[in-house]
Order: structure tokens, then C-alpha cells, then sequence
């Protein structure tokens, strides 16, 4: 394997810079991570894996052989034992994927695919189990002429996400007209309020959050005046 040292804290750490696609695409899709990220930076068995993931040692075998056929861990030591010798493996611990081997749209896509259904679907248990009543999709225009659809009664009474009854979900594309100086600010109030949240190990119901933000230079469907809401398009 190709090293780079970089520094993170008081020790070096040790990353792998890729470029090979069939590499970077391992690295880069977080499903196919799951199974690596245990071996990353530190030394483990097969079984150490399976056990750790909740999955079965032969699916953690293939996948740990195909992980050192791309070059991506290696054998570190076998330990001897009556029978078949116990084998340990270990991967760098982190990889860095430069943009000119794997594009970051293509990154993106990569994930978010897998992501974006798994929210559609838990969305959709939670609308399903969370409201009762004669909810449905109203389709209207809005008096800018945009079209727009809302989670609501056929009686035009919108579902308002914040009640305290409502499940906690949150969706919606909006489109926002801001001068760049607001678009800066609006950017971090977001990290502000996200980012405590991040990596927290507490108990409790997990929740999937997604926070999208970029300039846009194509067609919108959705009303700059119109605000977020909880199933609206």
C-alpha cells in the first residue's frame, strides 16, 4: 500500500490515497464501508468483524477477500492454533479519493440514492402510522403561479409539521432568494443547530437527518415564497 502521512493529533495518521475507481468506490459508498471500517486502524479477525457488524462470518469472509483482492487491507499475522490458523487484517485508517478518480457528484449520487429511499420509505411508515383522518396530497398553484403540493385535508387544511401531536418528520424542497452575504449566514445557522447533534452516542430512536443547501442554476418546481413543510414538494 501507498502511504501519505498526515496529522491528527499527537499521532501521525496513516492515509491511503487511491487511484484506482474500483478502489474508490468501496471507500466511497458507505454500505460497501460498513464491512471495512472495522479494519480501519486497527487489527481484527473475520469473526472480531461479524461479530461486531451483526453479520454472518461467511458474508464477512467474502467480503474481507474481495477487500484484499482490491488491496484496500492486508494480512497482518496468523495466529496458530490446532486446526485452521486464525488470520488478522487491518486497513489504513482513513483513504483519500481525489476528485479527478471519482467525481463528487458521482459520490454523491453513489450514497444518496441509497439514503434518499430508505427516507422516502421510513417517511411514509411514519405519515402512515402517525396521522389519522382523511389526509391526501393537495395539488394547487400558488398565487406566484409555481405549483405546489402539501400534505393535507380535502377541505384545504394543511398539515402543520410543528403541532405536538404530529410525527416528527420533516421534507420539502424550497427555493430561497437570497443575497450572498444572507446565503453565508443562513449556511451556518444550520451547522449551528445541526452540528450538536453529530456523532452522539445517547439512547434513544434514531432519526434519519438530511440538510441540502447549494446555488441553483436549473428549473425549480417549488415557490421562493413559499415555506418548508412536513410532506410538501
Amino acid at each position: 500500500m501507498t502511504g501519505l502521512q498526515g496529522s491528527s493529533g499527537p499521532d501521525a495518521m496513516q492515509i491511503e490515497v487511491l487511484t484506482d475507481e474500483r478502489r474508490a468506490r468501496v471507500v466511497t459508498d458507505r454500505v460497501q464501508l460498513r464491512r471495512l471500517a472495522p479494519f480501519m486502524g486497527q487489527e481484527r479477525t473475520v469473526s472480531q468483524v461479524a461479530a461486531q457488524l451483526g453479520l454472518g462470518v461467511t458474508a464477512t469472509y467474502k467480503a474481507t477477500q474481495r477487500f484484499l483482492t482490491l488491496g484496500l487491507l492486508r494480512e497482518t499475522r496468523r495466529e496458530t492454533r490446532s486446526g485452521r490458523a486464525i488470520r488478522y487484517y487491518r486497513a489504513p485508517q482513513a483513504y483519500f479519493t481525489p476528485f479527478s478518480v471519482m467525481p463528487l457528484e458521482q459520490i454523491g449520487q453513489l450514497n444518496r440514492a441509497v439514503h434518499l429511499e430508505r427516507f422516502e420509505r421510513e417517511l411514509a411508515r411514519t405519515m402512515r402510522d402517525g396521522l389519522h383522518g382523511p389526509w391526501g396530497a393537495l395539488t394547487r398553484v400558488l398565487p406566484s403561479g409555481e405549483p405546489f403540493y402539501d400534505v393535507a385535508t380535502v377541505d384545504g387544511r394543511s398539515w402543520d409539521p410543528l403541532d405536538d401531536d404530529s410525527p416528527v418528520v420533516l421534507s420539502g424542497w424550497n427555493l430561497v432568494t437570497l443575497p450572498s452575504a444572507e446565503a453565508r449566514a443562513l449556511q451556518r445557522e444550520i451547522m449551528t443547530v445541526v452540528r450538536p447533534y453529530l456523532g452522539r452516542q445517547s439512547g434513544g430512536q434514531t432519526y434519519l437527518l438530511g440538510v441540502f443547501l447549494t446555488p441553483d442554476g436549473g428549473d425549480s418546481t417549488v415557490s421562493p415564497a413559499e415555506p418548508a413543510h412536513g410532506g410538501g414538494g
